[in-house]
């Protein structure tokens, strides 16, 4: 490589740098501040990384609601809200996980069933889910909370859920459509035709073809699910039950705010996303160009 290739080579390198290192700051910033003392949160000049490094943030977040229990010597009222931590994480995680596997799995049979089958306004539906999903939820939430009281699933998990569905599924069984448009029906009709039923064609061959699609599908819905306030700040009263977008809120008490504990719970908050999404990287790019290219 000659010496201009190298100098074009580095100075690319150097601008990624840069961007990475400006986008990330955030995080790196949370990351700092969460692991300084309270004393040196404030500190001037500010400082990138600690002078002193703690983790009693972190071990304020994982104490539990045991640990203010102990002995009889806390009332309810006494709890502080980073007792709930443990709580809200794992309410985040079952809102999460459900939605994804409830959206996931009816988007890819309806898809399957808009390309593979006709009956009336086939055409129609892509189109009309799509601009379901191009509305804003703001208008979607009154009146589902409206239902979830009708139905005596407000402050349940599952309201939380059947909400994300409601916000989610749209997109994804547009996405998953335009995925199976590109899927050749010559596959199946010759594994039919061999004597294969339906359902083995669809989980033996049309599934493996169609994964990179569905992790997208299911990347989507797991984001939206994990970062969403405004499903959980309406329906959601008690303080076990909220999820941890609206529960580290409650670290911010009148004009107080405990940067430590909201720093903390942002890189726990942030990180699993962050990994997830740099290990199914390579199937949500694919999924996401093979349906704008075969859609």
């Amino acid at each position: 490589m000659n010496l201009r290739g190298l100098l074009g080579r580095f100075v690319l390198y150097s601008l990624l740098v840069i961007v990475t290192t400006i986008v990330c700051f955030p995080l790196i910033w949370a990351l700092s501040t969460s692991l300084k003392p309270k004393s040196e949160i404030f500190a001037w000049p500010p400082t990138l990384w600690p002078n002193e490094w703690t983790l009693e943030n972190y071990s304020a977040l994982f104490a539990g609601k045991q640990a203010y229990f102990q002995g009889g010597s806390a009332s309810a009222g006494a709890v502080p809200p980073s007792a709930f931590f443990l709580d809200w994480f794992m309410n985040s995680v079952i809102v999460a996980v459900g939605t994804t596997a409830i959206s996931t799995i009816v988007s890819t049979l309806a898809a399957y069933s808009l390309t593979r089958f006709r009956f009336p306004g086939q055409r129609v539906v892509p189109y009309l889910a799509l601009v379901g999903y191009m509305v804003p939820s703001i208008i979607f939430v009154f009146p589902m909370f409206l239902v979830m009281a009708d139905l005596s699933l407000t402050d349940t998990l599952l309201s939380l859920v059947l909400g994300y569905v409601c916000i989610t599924l749209p997109f994804c069984m547009w996405l998953m459509w335009a995925f199976f448009r590109g899927v050749p029906v010559e596959i199946e009709e010759a594994a039919l035709v061999d004597g294969a039923s339906r359902l083995r064609v669809f989980v033996e061959i049309v599934l493996p073809t169609a994964w990179p699609g569905i992790v997208a599908a299911a990347i989507f819905t797991l984001i939206v699910s994990w970062n969403d306030y405004l499903f959980g700040r309406v329906f959601m009263n008690s303080m076990e039950n909220l999820p941890l977008t609206v529960g580290v809120m409650h670290f911010f008490d009148g004009t107080h705010v405990d940067w430590g504990l909201m720093m903390a719970s942002s890189v726990l908050m942030t990180v699993p996303m962050a990994v997830l999404f740099a290990l199914l990287q390579r199937h949500l790019v694919a999924g996401f160009g093979a349906g704008a290219v075969k859609g």
